[in-house]
Parts: C-alpha cells; structure tokens; sequence
C-alpha cells in the first residue's frame, strides 16, 4: 500500500493542500501508485508540465467565454446571504482547483496511455519547477472537502453519473448557498454541445500530451507485474483511471464556469490577441 508520507508527497508535487481523490483510490491498488509515481514525480516537477496544464485550462476558459452567459455573479449571491468574505474564500478554493485539476487530468491521461505502450514520454523539457508565489498561497489555503453523504452531493453526484460528487463540489459544499446557486447553472452544462465538444478537447489533449512528459514512463501490465504488482490491482488502477478521465476534463470546465461567473476569467499561458 502506498503511505501516507507518499500521498503527501504527491499533493506537495502539484504544489496542492490537499491530495486529489484519484491517487487515494489508486494508493488502494497495492503497489501500483509507489511504482508509477518514482517514474512521474520528476516530470509532474517540471515548469514545463506545470504550463501544460495552464494550457488546459486556458482551453476551458476559451469555451466558457464563447458559450457560457451566467447569471450567477457576486451581485446575485448577496441576496442568498453569501457575503463579500465568502466570495473571496470561495474565489481562493477555486483557483486552488483551477491549477490542481489539470495537473491531475495530465497524470492520469499519462498512467492511461502507459497502460497502452510499453513507454511514453520522453520529449518535454526537464527544466525545474520553481514554487510561485500563487502556488505558495494555494498551499496555505484550507480546502475543506465535505463529507460524500452530505445533500446535494449525492445528487449532484447521480446527475453526473458518477460514484461520487468530484472535489469541485464538495469544496464548493462549504457554502451551501452557494453550491444551490452553482449547481443551478451548471447543471445543465450537458445542454450546450459546443462545452461538451471541448470537454472531449480536454481529454484528448491530455492524452496526447503524455508523450512530452520529461522522462519516460513505463507502466503497462507486463511491465508493472515484472515489478510485482498484482494483476487484481493493475486492472483495478486501470478502470480507475479509465473513470477519473472524463470526470476530471469536465470539472477542469466546471471549475473554469464558476469563476467566470464570479469576475474571474484571466487567460494563465495563452494570451488572447
């Protein structure tokens, strides 16, 4: 089993206050996690992959504009007494997710592709990540993640077709009135084709992004039963990641949606002209 000290490692990696979800599923796959993770730690740890998933969600962002017109705004959340302070604590845990949920949309399209080849990466550049100022105020910004039985999760969770409601929602939990208000409007997200269109965008391009990985990994079945890994636990990480994907391209969306909403919508790495 992957330990503690490993999981943290991990959420220390993507410079995040919290570990995402998938790797505490995948921690439960026997040693799969302690073999993939000494393998992708160097590259995750690389400026260019950090601006890989900025990339990302700039794509977000572009869809949103162009299609998403709110009605949620800081203005409409004073009259469901969700405060200015509020606003500003629901802001900071949004950016937080903003950067964390691509970063673990890229590892996971990376663990799906290696589960495909016998290695991918190998072509992106190994220059080192620098820990900025915004990741440092991420790192010490509380996320508090509701518990999964708490109303509307699992709704919002049956709606998603999913087993359980993403980190997204449940940090968004905290304020009820909010998450009221949010999944009021993004609920209906699935209606507008061209949103869908770029979630599969998102997908894709995480996928294909695998191979600019700064350093090869090595991950598919034989290779990972030559290192001991149960094959009971290989095609548990496998269907895990297999489910994480489009769950996580759509929240990487969602995510981009909310702070719209709220006045945010500053491109991260592409300027728009």
């Amino acid at each position: 089993m992957t330990s503690d000290a490993s999981l943290h490692e991990i959420a220390r990696t993507l410079r995040a206050p919290f570990v995402p979800r998938v790797f505490e599923q995948l921690a439960a796959c026997d040693t799969y996690l302690d073999v993939v993770w000494t393998q992708l730690a160097p590259s995750v740890d690389t400026a260019g992959f950090r601006g890989s998933a900025l990339y990302l969600a700039d794509m977000a962002l572009d869809a949103v504009l162009e299609t998403y017109e709110p009605v949620l705004s800081p203005q409409s959340l004073e009259s469901r007494s969700v405060s200015a302070e509020d606003v500003r604590d629901i802001l900071g845990a949004l950016d937080v997710l903003h950067w964390v949920q691509p970063q673990t949309l890229l590892i996971c399209a990376a663990l799906a592709e290696a589960f495909e080849a016998d290695r991918v990466g190998g072509e992106g550049r190994p220059e080192p990540r620098d820990t900025t100022d915004r990741e440092r105020t991420h790192l010490a910004t509380p996320l508090h993640l509701v518990a999964l039985d708490v109303e509307p999760l699992p709704t919002i969770a049956a709606m998603l077709q999913l087993d359980e409601a993403p980190e997204l929602y449940r940090t968004a939990a905290e304020w009820p009135a909010y998450l009221e208000a949010a999944w009021g409007e993004l609920q209906h997200f699935p209606a507008y084709p061209p949103l869908r269109r770029r979630a599969r965008a998102l997908y894709y391009y995480a996928r294909s992004s695998a191979r600019f990985l700064a350093q090869p990994l090595e991950a598919n079945a034989e290779t990972l039963a030559a290192r001991g890994v149960p094959a009971e636990a290989i095609a548990l990480a496998r269907a895990t990641v297999e489910d994480a994907l489009p769950m996580l391209a759509t929240m990487v969306m969602h995510c981009a949606a909310l702070r719209a909403a709220l006045g945010v919508a500053d491109h991260e790495v592409v300027r728009p002209a």
